[in-house]
This record gives structure tokens, C-alpha cells and sequence, in this order.
């Protein structure tokens, strides 16, 4: 890692220091991590620009490209559902919209297997963005504060899971590949600079844990399709939406742990 490295030693709270004084002194390491991502990437754009510059506008050269060429070849219709897909992607279903695509490229939806490399080229372009520019995320409105919040998450895991720390490059595949609160391609890549691992080591991580992840999905796409006809749109997406919302509980209920 060029300039600092965010390594940060978490400890449970000991119980001669009280919760509030605990807490303070969390933030204040939390403080510190952003401070030294944001030195690191300010040191990327000083001493080596055109990485910097290439791993920050590339992804979204690639994907402008990308897009226009499916228009041209398919219409502009599949691109608009593609990007409709990629945003639900994002924001709301993750890897779970593979358990909705079908098993017939003749039916209107993607199939599962579309959507599985629409997913992974998704986290492979995320992936470079967060691991390359982490710092500059901070200084985002809105987005900021969520990645704040991944940070935090991520310094929870490594407190509950003190072997992450010994096998760091496992643990990155782990984090990535299981869905979780502050999982994912943005959070395994956050991941991964605390634990002090290089870019690229990050990056291949989170690209094996997304193909780990979108494989094991995929197979359930396989199984589900085996067993509901790809024209009962109604019972797939309810089942997708009933699993989805069975996340959205659980992850609330860890939120509630970290507070």
C-alpha cells in the first residue's frame, strides 16, 4: 500500500473503561482509518496519476462503452432493462436478482446466467473504484456516511472474528462471498484496506469471493428453474422478495448488535 496503511487492532470493550468513554475512543480509531485512506489516495494521484486517473474514469469509460454496444447489437430497450436490472442490483436485491433470470434466452427477463455476469462485472468495476480511490469516497455527500458505516461494520467483523486477521486474503473471499450488512464488492474492498492488504491484493479478492458468490447463486437460479416454470413470474420474484426481506430483518437485527 503506498503512503499509510489502515490497519486498525480492534478489542472489546474492557470493563474498566465505561461504554460512552469506549465508544469515544471507537470513533476516534474510525476517525483515524479515514484519515489515513484519504492520505493514501491523495498519495496515489501525487505519485502515480495515470493509474489513478485509469482506475477512477476507466470503469466508467468501459461501461458507457459497454452499454452502447449492447443498444446497438440488441436495442436500446435491453440496455434500458439491463441498467434498470444494474441499479435494483445495486441498491436493493444484490446478488439475489441471479435467482430471478430464467433458464430460456427466449423469454423476456435475462437468464440467470446473464445476470450472474452482469453481477460480476459489476463488483470487478466496483471493486477497482473503492480498493484504488477508498479515500475520496469519504468526501462524497450522502454516500460518505455509508461508507463510514461499512468501515465500522468491517472493524465489528474483525473484533468477532479474530482469524480474519491471520488469514486476511480468505478472509476478504469470505466477507465478499456471504451476503451481509456490509458486504459486498464496496465493503470487501473497504475490508480489505483494514486489514492492510495492497490494492491488487484486494481486488482479487473480492473478484474471487464475487465469483464464489454469483457461482453459488447461479446454481440456485439452476435449482429454482428446475422447479417453477420461467412463465410464473408472480411466484419467482415473491420468493425472491420473501428472501430479500428475510435479509433486510437480519441485517437489522445486526445493526441492532453493533449499537
Amino acid at each position: 500500500m503506498h503512503g499509510q496503511k489502515a490497519v486498525v487492532t480492534v478489542r472489546r470493550c474492557p470493563k474498566t473503561i465505561s461504554p460512552d468513554k469506549y465508544f469515544a475512543l471507537m470513533t476516534d480509531v474510525d476517525e483515524q482509518v479515514v484519515a489515513a485512506m484519504e492520505r493514501d489516495s491523495d498519495s496515489l494521484w501525487h505519485n502515480e496519476p495515470i493509474l489513478a486517473a485509469a482506475t477512477l474514469v476507466g470503469p466508467v469509460l468501459i461501461t458507457g462503452a459497454l452499454l452502447t454496444s449492447i443498444a446497438a447489437a440488441s436495442g436500446w430497450e435491453t440496455a434500458h432493462r439491463l441498467m434498470l436490472a444494474a441499479v435494483m442490483t445495486f441498491f436493493a436485491l444484490g446478488r439475489f436478482v441471479i435467482l430471478g433470470g430464467s433458464s430460456d434466452s427466449s423469454v423476456a427477463s435475462f437468464t440467470a446466467g446473464e445476470l450472474a455476469v452482469m453481477v460480476l462485472y459489476m463488483d470487478i468495476m466496483t471493486a477497482i473504484i473503492v480498493s484504488w480511490h477508498a479515500g475520496v469516497l469519504f468526501r462524497l455527500p450522502w454516500l460518505g456516511e455509508r461508507v463510514r458505516f461499512l468501515i465500522e461494520s468491517g472493524r465489528t467483523v474483525l473484533e468477532e472474528n479474530r482469524w480474519m486477521r491471520r488469514m486476511t486474503f480468505f478472509a476478504i473471499v469470505a466477507f465478499v462471498m456471504f451476503p451481509h450488512a456490509s458486504s459486498g464488492s464496496v465493503g470487501g474492498s473497504l475490508f480489505g484496506r483494514l486489514l492492510g492488504l495492497s490494492r491488487l491484493t484486494t481486488f482479487v479478492g473480492v473478484v474471487v469471493g464475487s465469483v464464489c458468490g454469483c457461482g453459488t447463486m447461479y446454481y440456485g437460479a439452476t435449482v429454482i428453474n428446475r422447479w417453477i416454470s420461467p412463465d410464473n413470474t408472480a411466484l419467482r420474484w415473491g420468493g425472491i422478495i420473501a428472501v430479500v426481506l428475510l435479509l433486510a430483518i437480519l441485517n437489522g437485527r445486526y445493526r441492532k448488535l453493533q449499537q
